[in-house]
């Protein structure tokens, strides 16, 4: 099947009108209770039968063979606590709530590649399990379907997950070997000594330590980033109670990211041993946490073979067998470490407009990716077996 048949041309309106409501009505992580609702009507609409799962996920299956494997393809649901900054003409109905990483495409790319496959079972050489998934944005969705037995009955033999950036014009990329990034949420608590601040000697300034900290950590990504590849950056500071009282505890808390446990774990230890410095420079205690952990993914080089020959005959030289892995992270890794999977990335940058990073109030895409993303998650989960 290509992008121009008629199979496909039928089934890109209804994506691009499930992605534009699923956009209007965003759900923060966990709470996806309209959305899987909605979902769970769409399969149904297409002839098949839908369960939640998870309480807010939704899994639906193609069986035509019980001797055949089984297929999984995993779309995310959820949406993030951002502030829709678009003038699109479908942006968030839900204040402070906003899918700006793509979920809402995803879903309906998921939704039309089903049809597509319902339509043409008698085909398939595969049984399919679709699995939508809640709350990957906060790194629980995974597990939380693999807890419900999501890859059983019947057992999941291979997996297709994919995602959309628009960073790049339209083209896709699957990376040989890890695709995202090993990353760690981590918190770093400063306790000094409060004081009131006109007699500023009797205490220890927490803030004035979270500077010395902040500025280690700038430090380490200098004289690292010859190393490996990494990120180490924290993304919020709160401490201190009143203006005229010396701060005695300040919390941090940002990520970790590289793309081995290896060097997760040396750049952990050395963000450890430069606290332990600065607390004997200023008496003040630092306790640095591992708040949450989560793999890196890695692809099984068979299914991005597979792949690799599906996207080259959509995409063309738009198509790309990447080496370097993303530094984002996915909690896919959780079910690419129990069932060989693939991970694919379709570009679609917006042409002659600014494109607005993922995770930004003013985050889009061009839709014109539907097309090609369609057929190729179509073409290669169609001649597995």
């Amino acid at each position: 099947m290509f992008i121009d048949s008629d199979d496909i041309k039928k089934v890109i309106p209804e994506v691009v009108k499930i992605r534009r409501h699923i956009h209007m009505y965003p759900e923060i992580s966990e709470q996806e209770y309209e959305t899987s609702k909605y979902i769970k009507k769409c399969l149904e609409e297409i002839g098949l039968e839908a369960n939640f799962i998870g309480d807010t996920g939704v899994v639906s299956m193609l069986m035509n063979n019980p001797e055949f494997q089984t297929v999984g393809l995993r779309a995310e649901m959820d949406a993030l606590p951002i502030e829709e900054e678009t003038n699109l003409e479908f942006k968030s109905k839900n204040k402070g709530v906003m899918h700006a990483c793509s979920h809402d495409g995803i879903v309906a790319t998921a939704l039309g590649v089903t049809r597509l496959l319902y339509e043409h079972k008698d085909e398939l050489k595969c049984n399919v399990k679709f699995i939508f998934e809640p709350a990957e944005e906060v790194g629980k969705g995974a597990k939380k379907l693999i807890a419900e037995k999501v890859l059983e009955n019947p057992k999941v033999d291979k997996m297709v997950i994919f995602h959309y950036a628009n960073s790049e014009p339209i083209g896709m990329e699957i990376q040989k070997s890890v695709s995202t990034a090993t990353l760690g949420r981590v918190g770093i608590e400063i306790i000094g000594k409060s004081s009131h601040w006109g007699e500023p000697e009797k205490g220890i300034n927490a803030i004035s330590v979270s500077a010395k900290a902040i500025d280690a950590i700038d430090k380490i990504n200098i004289d690292l980033k010859e190393k490996m590849q990494f990120v180490l950056g924290m993304g919020t500071i709160n401490g201190g109670v009143k203006n005229n009282i010396m701060a005695e505890n300040v919390k941090l808390e940002g990520t970790l990211r590289t793309f081995c446990e290896e060097n997760f774990e040396y750049v952990l230890t050395y963000l450890q041993d430069r606290m332990k410095e600065i607390e004997e420079e200023t008496n003040a205690t630092i306790k640095v946490t591992l708040i949450s952990h989560l793999p890196a993914l890695i692809n099984n080089p068979d299914l991005v073979k597979m792949g690799s020959e599906v996207g080259k005959e959509i995409f063309g030289d738009r198509f790309v067998l990447g080496e370097k892995p993303f530094l984002a992270g996915d909690n896919a890794a959780y079910y690419f470490r129990l069932v060989p999977g693939v991970r694919m990335v379709f570009f679609a940058e917006k042409e002659n407009e600014q494109n607005w990073p993922l995770h930004n109030g003013k985050f889009d895409f061009n839709e014109d990716i539907f097309p090609y993303a369609v057929c190729t998650l179509y073409n290669l989960i169609s001649t597995m077996d």
